[in-house]
Formats: C-alpha cells, structure tokens, sequence
C-alpha cells in the first residue's frame, strides 16, 4: 500500500479550503445529523473541547461562540486562516489554534480536553496511519470522543460500479483493496487516477474505510466504553440524489427529516451504507473515569 505522504496531504487541503463548506448531495444531512450527536453530549462536565481536523470552523467556531474553552486543529494553514477570521469576526478569545498532523498529538498530554471531536479526514484521510489518529485521539480525550469516519460499504460501491463507468471487462484492483482491506490511494493501481479526474488536483487519497466491527475493535483495545456505533446518513443515500436536493430546499420538511435519518440509524439500520457524501459512521465513546 501506498505511504501517506503528508506534505502533499496539506498542500492538498489548502486547495480545497475555499470549497470546504459548500455542501454537495446529502453533505447538508451528515453535517446536521453530526450535530445532533454532539449537542447531545454537551452534557454539563464538558468545558474544553479539541477538535481535530476542525478545517475552516463549521464546528470548532459555534462551540466556541457558545462558551467550550476550544483547540482547533487542523493540517492546513489555508483552513486554520478561514476558521480564524471567523473567530476574529465574533471577537472570540476562548478558542486557539494549532497546525498540525492527527497522527501526532503530542503536544498534548493525556486526558488533556473533556471532549475530543475528529470528524473523518483526519483519520480517514491518514490512509494506512488512520489507526494511529484514532489512538492518538483517545489518548487526549479526557471524557469523550466522537468520530465519524468513512464508511467501507459506501466506499466499495463506488469503486465495484467503477467497472461500467470505465468500461472494463473485470472489476477493479481498487475495488479489492477497499474489500479486503478498506484501502485507497489514487496512487496504489494504474486505473485509480482515471476515477478522480475532476476532484481537486485531480486526486483523492489516501483513504481508510472501517466496518463497524473494525472500528469497535480499535476503541475496546483502547479500554473505551461505546455509547454509539452506527452508520450517519444511511437513509439520505437510500433515498437518492434527486430526493435530497428536493428535502433540503424545505426547512420544516428537512428538520423532520433529519431526525427521521437520525432514528432509521439509531433503531432501524444501524449498519449500512452510510451518507453518500461526507464521513458514514460514527462513534461516541467515553474513557472509563480510573479514579
């Protein structure tokens, strides 16, 4: 598998700040449902909070503005420069910012933060690193962590359905590597940079895709409780590209429908495809208190 070359990674980041926050297909639904997982632990012992990855602020700078002592971090500077011009605009002096790769954290000592959020590319996006973000992210969590990563069933339909778009006679290498391994890099097979062609820089990767158990697996090595482990956005995917670009143009009908999408993951299918856009599962865990 293709190394993770992260000056590249942070070149390529700064090149999609200025698009970070425009919402493509059900982008808007995996963004709302997000927050209704993180205003529910917002419970009362939660005062600091670190968000890596935190790119230009669609999280970091609300839970400042609403009071959370806030760290946001981020590899790119271009993404860290939008977030602080947000936080300048608000006059916002209990939020901080630091540049940096989630795979090494060791700025911060353990325990370090309430709550840790790490919302999909900065584990996802550390491609054959993506266990060591999420470990490093538990370390510094004092209470809580909530993440969303890429979803490996959402994944391998895309690269399965790549054999018709590219008119092959055989499925592709990558379509394995996502299968057996949940592996992708635009580098990793000949084929792979045929299908980003479009995509910033025309690339994409590298990429880790978890199954549920997969990433229950990491957390419970890690000695965390599980509060919650389902795919986010299932049902917007089910429901199809044309349907989503209808519901959110309704704000009643979209707030209905984003609670429905948060009960079918909850209660009806909780391991699935996951939203067509944007990171396809989440976990809420909390670090057992030692004292």
């Amino acid at each position: 598998m293709v190394n993770t070359d992260y000056e590249h990674e942070k070149n390529w980041w700064n090149a999609k700040a200025v698009k970070e926050e425009i919402d493509m297909g059900d982008e808007q639904i995996n963004r709302a449902l997000r927050w209704r997982e993180i205003n529910k632990n917002l419970t009362s012992d939660i005062t600091s909070v670190l968000e890596v990855g935190a790119a230009t602020g669609a999280f970091s700078v609300p839970l400042a503005k609403r009071g959370y002592q806030v760290v946001h971090f981020d590899i790119s500077d271009e993404m860290i420069s939008i977030a602080k011009e947000k936080a300048d605009k608000l006059k916002l002096d209990n939020i901080s910012f630091q540049q940096g790769n989630s795979i090494d954290l060791s700025m911060y000592g353990d325990n370090s933060f309430d709550m840790v959020i790490n919302m999909d590319g900065a584990v996802s996006f550390c491609g054959v690193d993506a266990e060591k973000a999420i470990k490093e992210t538990i370390r510094v969590a004092g209470k809580k962590v909530i993440m969303t990563v890429s979803n490996r069933g959402n994944m391998l339909i895309s690269l399965v359905k790549a054999v018709s778009w590219l008119k092959t006679d055989k499925f592709l290498p990558a379509a394995y590597s996502m299968l057996n391994d949940g592996l992708w890099h635009t580098y990793q097979f000949s084929e792979n940079a045929k299908l980003v062609k479009g995509c910033t820089n025309d690339y994409l990767g590298p990429i880790k895709a978890f199954t549920l158990n997969e990433l229950r697996s990491i957390f419970e090595v890690e000695g965390m409780r599980i509060d919650r482990l389902t795919s986010i956005g299932s049902l917007s995917n089910h429901c199809g590209k044309e349907f989503v670009d209808w519901i959110i143009k309704d704000t009643k009908l979209f707030d209905e429908f984003v609670e429905i999408c948060d009960r079918y993951d909850k209660e009806i299918c909780s391991d699935s495809i996951g939203s067509a856009q944007r990171a396809g599962i989440i976990i809420v865990a909390s670090k057992p208190d030692k004292t």
